[in-house]
């Protein structure tokens, strides 16, 4: 529904209109506005959204409608007027020149026809023509585009292209690597979709392919290899230990020189002597031992010395550790992946001529331990060592055997890869030998265009079925316009009748010419009407938004009750999305009151809120909307509601707050119009019938010619300002109710209610 019409700038008199704090749009809404005020320029707007073109009217120009749509809010202006959620039906002065089309031309005699929704058509050649198009199509679609789809699906199909491709990569080009549930035509084209947007990508040259082919066949025979030899070296803290035990002596108490200068005996004696502790003689020579020979003894060996040998064994007993701690043996390098055999027996060469230099180094160190034994009560010098390390080369080789773990962990992974990557070479190597995707876009292009005509068909299919049923439905339509036309023009004399599938407008039994301007409303109206009870039929009238502009127009006041009768019984008993209705009749005005479509009459406190707008011209080009002055919504007569406006704004002691300051111009000239014209019937302009009226002398008759100067001279901004414009007014006003309270004292009191 439409809630608001917010903006309007530059179309027709609606310069720069904004809605501001007017009530917004119910579903039901009348409008008043004296001719050229702007209500068919606002139908116009609408028209906009009938026809979704906003260059329709008043190129340029700028709108904006908000619009209430299931329970959303949404704009809708000259930049998306194509999302307007509803359809829209406007009935105005265009509308009526639509309706009416010429089928004659050049004869004296020219009919007027047209067809229900489809004024200016025939149907019967539509339809021949669709049907025609439709065969067109179908040939097209199964002779051009769905053999070019047809050859293409070649490739997909089962036992197509692709399955023997698939097939000869299986059995020749990877022999015994896949089974066919592994790579059939479905992954075949699984990967042409994944390699088709770069062919090239894919390809690869014949080192690349031999290689990639080679690891896609590949077998794994390796096996995982120890690669932490917990491997440490210690002959840096040997060679400390054993400088510090070179450089250590034990002390001597008592002299012995033979021992001193034999270490044979020297150990021979030390081991002996354990044996004989608390004995007398020797046990060797079984002599007697010389008195305090064990005790002198004891004191040559001393516990230090005892020492200095224990250190010497162990550190002895270390260094033949280390020998085999040192000594490493390696796996074959066959056993590791080709990529790292060349690495691999380079490291282990470096270790092993490293390990003959450290063993060396041991050597020596064993060397002066041997020379320490035989100074044993001396401090000597050690030999210098060089500082040889294993540690590096060791680590190198457990990183190259980690690498060759690490590889033969990805195995696997690196298998599939291989795989993969082979299996993408050959399938863009076919696409690309096939022209692929040349094929597939010319294919896809060819399913597009199929989609398109089948689309084209099926919306001739549906536009031919409603033709159709309009055909069927004509008489139905004769008859819905023919009672409409009977009670709106209150006369049968005028009908509708059906001649070659054609509505033709005929008097008594002849071609309908020289219709008359409100004959041709009438029809138009009654037209517009059987077009809605269409829509309701098809269950649109629901979604449709209805504007009517002045259907009394060029219609006398006989008719205004007929058209008001059809409006009631129309919208008081089918649903539709909105309604708005415009007119300059005030009677046609009360009439609609009366219906109770736009709220009941008889609720004085609820009277603001009923869907009543005045659309008030307040320059030459300029216009606005405003809410329905209460009144003319209280009164049956325009006359008696201009009266009330002017004689409430006599009565008002400020008359700034007066709330229809602005119409009060046009209000004081319409009164006056109608005044002069009751008082002298004439064709005359209102400036002479005033002459006619008023004597010369009177002062109205100066006050009211300012007053039309002052309503028709783009000046009635001005009346909001304290100046003399204002005053002169106010001026007017009180003359023009002085002379009639006093020279037409009967009417005036008609007016006042006394």
């Amino acid at each position: 529904m439409i809630k608001k019409v917010s903006r309007i700038k530059n179309f027709g008199i609606y310069k720069d209109f904004s809605w501001n704090q007017l009530d917004d749009f119910k579903k039901k809404n009348l409008i008043y506005g004296w001719n050229y005020s702007g209500k068919t320029t606002l139908s116009k707007l609408f028209e906009l959204l009938e026809f979704k073109n906003a260059e329709r009217h008043f190129n340029g120009s700028e709108f904006n409608f908000e619009i209430e749509h299931d329970e959303n809010s949404i704009s809708v202006n000259q930049e998306n007027i194509t999302d307007c959620p509803f359809i829209i039906k406007v009935f105005n002065s265009e509308y009526i020149k639509r309706v009416f089309t010429w089928d004659l031309p050049g004869s004296d005699i020219e009919p007027i026809s047209f067809y229900l929704g489809d004024p200016a058509g025939d149907i019967k050649s539509k339809l021949d023509r669709l049907e025609i198009e439709n065969e067109r199509l179908f040939k097209i679609k199964e002779e051009r585009y769905k053999k070019i789809v047809n050859r293409f699906t070649e490739y997909n199909k089962p036992n197509g292209k692709f399955s023997d491709q698939a097939k000869e990569i299986r059995d020749e080009y990877l022999p015994r690597l896949l089974q066919t549930h592994e790579f059939n035509k479905s992954h075949f084209q699984t990967r042409a979709n994944t390699v088709k947007s770069d062919l090239e990508k894919h390809i690869l040259d014949s080192t690349e392919k031999n290689e990639t082919k080679e690891q896609a066949l590949s077998q794994n025979t390796f096996l995982e290899l120890n690669d932490d030899f917990k491997f440490s070296e210690n002959l840096l803290s040997l060679s400390s230990d054993v400088k510090k035990v070179l450089e250590d002596s034990a002390p001597k108490a008592i002299p012995f020189p033979e021992l001193d200068e034999d270490k044979e005996l020297f150990d021979w004696v030390q081991k002996g002597l354990t044996l004989h502790e608390d004995e007398e003689n020797c046990k060797f020579c079984t002599n007697s031992l010389p008195d305090n020979r064990i005790e002198n003894l004891n004191s040559y060996y001393s516990e230090k010395l005892q020492e200095i040998q224990d250190e010497i064994s162990r550190i002895r007993e270390k260094i033949e550790e280390e020998i085999d701690l040192v000594s490493l043996t390696f796996e074959n390098e066959l056993k590791l992946g080709e990529a790292y055999r060349k690495e691999y027996q380079e490291n282990i060469t470096n270790y092993k001529n490293n390990l003959k230099d450290y063993k060396i180094q041991l050597k020596t160190l064993k060397t002066d331990l041997d020379s320490k034994g035989k100074h044993i009560f001396n401090s000597i010098s050690a030999s210098n060592i060089d500082e040889v390390f294993l540690t590096k080369d060791v680590s190198n080789i457990e990183a190259i055997l980690k690498k060759h773990n690490t590889w033969l962990s990805e195995f696997d992974e690196r298998k599939q890869k291989a795989i993969d990557k082979i299996l993408n070479h050959y399938v863009a190597e076919y696409l690309k030998s096939e022209d692929y995707l040349s094929k597939e876009k010319e294919s896809n292009s060819a399913k597009s265009l199929i989609d398109t005509i089948e689309k084209r068909i099926a919306d001739n299919d549906k536009e031919i079925l409603s033709l159709n049923s309009q055909l069927s439905d004509k008489v139905k339509g004769k008859e819905e316009l023919n009672t409409s036309l009977e009670l709106l023009l209150n006369r049968n004399d005028i009908k509708i009748d059906i001649s070659d599938d054609k509505f033709i407008l005929k008097r008594d039994t002849f071609p309908a010419t020289n219709l008359s301007e409100g004959e041709k409303s009438a029809i138009a109206f009654s037209y517009f009407l059987t077009e809605l009870k269409s829509l309701n039929e098809e269950s649109k009238l629901e979604k449709t938004i209805v504007f009517i502009d002045d259907p009394i127009s060029s219609l006398d006041s006989n008719h205004i009750f007929q058209v008001r009768s059809l409006i009631h019984n129309f919208f008081s008993k089918n649903n539709f999305k909105q309604l708005f209705i415009s007119t300059h009749s005030f009677e046609f005005l009360s009439v609609l009151l009366d219906t109770r479509l736009f709220g009941p009459t008889n609720k004085e406190a609820g009277e603001n809120k009923r869907p009543l707008y005045y659309i008030q011209r307040l320059k030459e080009s300029k216009a606005t909307i405003k809410k329905l002055p209460k009144a003319f919504s209280s009164y049956k007569s325009e006359y008696v509601g201009l009266f009330e406006i002017i004689k409430a704004f006599s009565e008002l002691e400020d008359k700034e707050e007066f709330p229809n300051i602005l119409i009060l111009p046009n209000a004081l000239r319409r009164f006056l119009e109608l005044y002069t014209l009751m008082k002298y019937p004439s064709e005359k302009e209102v400036d002479r019938r005033v002459k006619e009226v008023f004597n010369p002398t009177d002062r109205p008759y100066h006050n009211t010619k300012l007053l039309h100067w002052f309503s028709h001279q783009n000046q009635v901004e001005k009346v909001q300002r304290h100046d003399d414009k204002l005053l002169q007014i106010e001026g007017a006003v009180e003359e023009l109710l002085n002379h009639i309270e006093n020279n037409d004292e009967l009417h005036w009191k008609g007016l006042v209610g006394e």
